[in-house]
C-alpha cells in the first residue's frame, strides 16, 4: 500500500510539473514553502488543490485583518486594535481590500474551475504575494508587540466565570 501512495505522489508531482511547463507557473517547492501545499492528494485537479492552500492563507488573512478594522468584544481583539494609529489603520484597510479581492477570487474561480483560470489566478497570486506577506507580517508583528507593553486605554474585566 505505501509503494501505490508514493506512486501517486509521484504522479502528482509530475501532473504538476505539465501543468508548471504549461502555463508557467512556480515550482512545487517554493509553493509548498509558503502554502504548505505538502505533497499532492492524487486528484485531476492539481491545480484546484494548489487554489485551496491559497485559500486557506488569505481566508485567515482576511479574519484577523477584518477583526483589526471591526474589533468584536473579544479582548484580544480590542486591544490589538487600539495600538494603531489612524495612518496605520488606513494602511490595514488597504491591505484588507486586496485580501477580501483575492478570497472573493479565488471563490469565484472555483466554482467557474478549468485549468487556465486556476493557472491565472495562481500566477496572479504568486506576484502579489511577496508584498501580500510583508504587509501582513508587519501588521502581526506589531499586534504581538502590543502585548508586551502596558495598555494605553483602561481595560475593563466583566465577569470570568
Amino acid at each position: 500500500m505505501a509503494e501505490t501512495k508514493k506512486e501517486a505522489e509521484k504522479d502528482m508531482s509530475a501532473e504538476y510539473a505539465k501543468l508548471k511547463a504549461k502555463y508557467g507557473l512556480p515550482d512545487l517547492t517554493e509553493l509548498d514553502k509558503e502554502f504548505a501545499v505538502g505533497n499532492l492528494d492524487p486528484t485531476t485537479f492539481v491545480l484546484r488543490n494548489i487554489m485551496g492552500k491559497m485559500h486557506e492563507r488569505i481566508d485567515f488573512m482576511m479574519k484577523m485583518l477584518g477583526d483589526l478594522i471591526q474589533p468584536e468584544s473579544h479582548i484580544a481583539d480590542m486591544r490589538e486594535a487600539e495600538i494603531f494609529t489612524d495612518e496605520e489603520k488606513k494602511g490595514i484597510y488597504e491591505l484588507f481590500k486586496r485580501v477580501v479581492w483575492y478570497e472573493r477570487e479565488f471563490i469565484i474561480k472555483d466554482f467557474d474551475y478549468s485549468d487556465e483560470h486556476a493557472a491565472a489566478l495562481i500566477l496572479l497570486f504568486w506576484k502579489d504575494w511577496r508584498v501580500l506577506k510583508s504587509d501582513f507580517l508587519r501588521v502581526l508583528l506589531k499586534m504581538k508587540e502590543s502585548w508586551g507593553k502596558d495598555s494605553s486605554s483602561k481595560e475593563e474585566f466583566g465577569y470570568f466565570g
